[in-house]
């Protein structure tokens, strides 16, 4: 026999935030990480507000409506038992802050670099759980998304809880890929199991939503398949070439690197492979070398025709392929992973079906 629902009734309302907001949101931020959220500048109350004023990130919050709203009858109730609404703000209605906030998520943009919408930072309080929040806030989160002008909805789930994974596909998002070995699990502590592995990764979930042809992508016979299945669960217009030009053109590569240094993980983004590509590597592992719980994850652009060549080098290195970018800016991506001396546990991943089609595929790219 179940057990009955014992929780205290509460109407949640489901809303863009609000100057007010911020302290809540850092509260909800120390429920579940403490002071080791891998966003620094999200514990700075000041930091959310500039973000939020120029437009570069959406933050939305979950409130908890106590009381009775204002102009209602009296003893008549807002809402029943873990209702959901959207709308204003009823604190700020009644010339007052709300009275809690029980979870954030953010939407954030990254022009001119990127073109696509990230769904991010959901977040929401442990005595909160189990009211159905979390769709709650990608349904009214997406329904923002695609009112805007946007290539692509775009995701990095964790694959320590695979809540996210699951309800985004619901909402159309595809699995495609992982990035691997971001987050040193020294450095960030929260409320579900670890497993084995040093480092969290990241799955990589998309939506076509204003960009719908990729171009021609030029990719290793060996992932061909692959990737005309992932363009096939996009949705849209692509083409795939398996063979470089015999007439090579000696290009300089152009190659952006990122390096956090609390985290000890690096982003090289090659957009594009030249015939100094391993060199220009080299001068940057040479001052972040793959030792300890250092590692590095490699965005190749796979609409430079030197793609193929590059992605032969590069497993050579010690790299191997993880998955796809796409539709996030002009240029589509492989995601290639070099994990150092840091050992992975992928059977420790707790991921959706759909990801643990790609988790096998990478799985054997490893071994």
């Amino acid at each position: 026999m179940k057990a009955p629902d014992t929780r205290p009734e509460v109407t949640f309302l489901i809303r863009q935030r609000v100057p007010g907001d911020e302290d809540g949101m850092i509260a909800c931020i120390r429920d579940e990480y403490g002071d080791t959220y891998f966003k620094r500048d999200f514990y700075d109350a000041k930091y959310l507000r500039g973000e939020a004023e120029s437009g570069h990130i959406t933050f939305l919050v979950a409130e908890v409506i106590s009381g009775k709203e204002e102009g209602t009858p009296e003893g008549e109730a807002i809402a029943s038992s873990s209702d959901v609404i959207v709308g204003e703000p009823s604190g700020q209605k009644a010339g007052k802050l709300p009275d809690e906030i029980a979870g954030m998520m953010i939407l954030k943009e990254f022009y001119p670099e990127e073109s696509m919408c990230e769904i991010a930072s959901q977040i929401i309080r442990k005595k909160y759980r189990g009211h159905g929040l979390a769709m709650a806030f990608f349904e009214y989160g997406m329904k923002l998304l695609l009112s805007r002008n946007y290539s692509a909805a775009y995701c990095l789930p964790v694959v320590f809880h695979d809540v996210t994974q699951r309800l985004l596909q619901r909402l159309g998002l595809v699995a495609t890929g992982f990035v691997l070995n971001v987050f040193d699990m020294k450095k960030i502590t929260h409320s579900y199991q670890n497993g084995r592995n040093q480092k969290h990764s990241q799955g990589i979930q998309i939506r076509a939503v204003g960009k719908r042809d990729a171009g021609v992508l030029y990719v290793p016979a060996e992932h061909m398949e692959f990737v005309h299945e992932i363009y096939e669960r996009l949705g849209v217009n692509y083409h795939i070439v398996t063979e470089t030009s015999k007439q090579r053109k000696l290009f300089k590569s152009v190659i952006e690197y990122k390096q956090d240094r609390i985290q000890s993980s690096m982003e090289i983004r090659v957009h594009r492979a030249g015939a100094d590509l391993l060199e220009r590597l080299l001068e940057i592992q040479q001052n972040y070398p793959l030792k300890g719980r250092q590692t590095a994850n490699i965005f190749l652009n796979i609409n430079d025709c030197g793609a193929i060549r590059a992605y032969e080098k590069l497993k050579q290195t010690g790299y191997f392929f993880t998955g796809l970018k796409p539709l996030c800016s002009e240029r589509e991506y492989m995601v290639l992973h070099n994990p150092g001396e840091v050992s992975i546990c992928f059977e420790d991943y707790v991921v959706s079906e759909e990801f643990a089609e790609i988790l096998k595929y990478i799985a054997g790219q490893r071994n």
